[in-house]
């Protein structure tokens, strides 16, 4: 039997039930095509959806553009009586989603069209409830190209249907999917202090202490750069300072790395009695000023 002929039976047959379910329901009109203007569509947000996309197909089928501006067009098809059973066979399908109910998608047609379906069918178990716009978009393009593809004159219109399926289906199934683990958090920089005595660049035990937690640290949250910055405070001549600030940042790194750090990872300077912790007038001793930072950085 051709398919146009055996697609005719078969829409003819599904029709005759619907329109029968329809007037059971108290429907006045026995064309389900007559009914959209009227229909006021009821259910879950996943069953108006596709009560909205099946009466686009349907009223595009004869020559009516939707009602539905915000429905992205599908594929505007010539009027003509070949696609008669077309627009009623939508149309039919939309008046089951406007009663609540649920359309099946179209039977596949071959092997290409059933891996497709079987797909289609797990995405909207999946995804109807969580996604119903586009969990209906896929659908509804699906059975697009199935229908279409069985009156040779739509077979263009079922080509343009199959591959706007694809994305739909495409863009369901990638909604679906759990989203990826979140990255390791980045440890944000750190700060260490340790301090000297005055004119000294001798570490206690006290600031040894200090500088192996940085080393817990940076093994525990992975930063890979460690600067080192010495101090000093404002007594005595600012070159003596600048050199003595620098041994301390010396003393520092030598002592980090025989805690474990790589020495390539960490950079040193002394900036003498500039950046005071506590400001103060020149040739003032100040203990918090005497001091070594150590950062921690990603």
């Amino acid at each position: 039997m051709p398919l146009a002929r055996q697609f005719l039976n078969r829409t003819v047959a599904a029709i005759t039930l619907s329109v029968a379910a329809l007037i059971l329901s108290a429907c006045v009109s026995t064309s389900a095509l007559d009914q959209l203007a009227g229909a006021t569509p009821s259910g879950s947000a996943f069953t108006q959806a596709l009560f909205r996309n099946y009466s686009f197909l349907a009223n595009s089928l004869r020559g009516r553009p939707s009602d539905d501006e915000e429905l992205d067009p599908f594929t505007l098809f010539d009027d003509s009586s070949s696609t008669d059973l077309l627009a009623e066979a939508f149309a039919t399908k939309a008046m089951i989603a406007a009663n609540g109910a649920e359309p099946d998608p179209e039977p596949s047609f071959d092997g290409e069209s059933d891996g497709a379906r079987n797909r289609l069918i797990q995405a909207l178990a999946a995804g109807k409830d969580r996604f119903p716009q586009d969990a209906a978009r896929a659908q509804t393009t699906f059975d697009c190209w199935v229908l279409n593809r069985t009156v040779e004159s739509q077979r263009a219109a079922s080509e343009q249907c199959r591959s706007q399926f694809m994305s739909a289906l495409l863009r369901l199934e990638a909604e679906l999917r759990p989203a990826p683990p979140l990255p390791p958090p980045v440890a944000a920089p750190a700060d260490y202090t340790v301090y000297f005595d005055f004119d000294s660049w001798t570490l206690t035990g006290e600031q040894l202490n200090t500088l192996q937690n940085a080393i817990n640290t940076a093994r525990a949250g992975r930063q890979s750069r460690i600067t080192v910055v010495g101090h000093t405070d404002t007594s005595g001549q600012a070159g003596y300072n600048q050199a003595l600030s620098l041994k301390r940042a010396n003393v520092v790194v030598e002592t980090l790395v025989a805690m474990g750090a790589r020495r390539e990872a960490i950079q040193a300077t002394g900036v003498g009695e500039q950046d005071l912790a506590v400001p103060t007038p020149d040739g003032v001793r100040e203990p918090k000023n005497r001091r070594g930072v150590v950062t921690l950085l990603p």
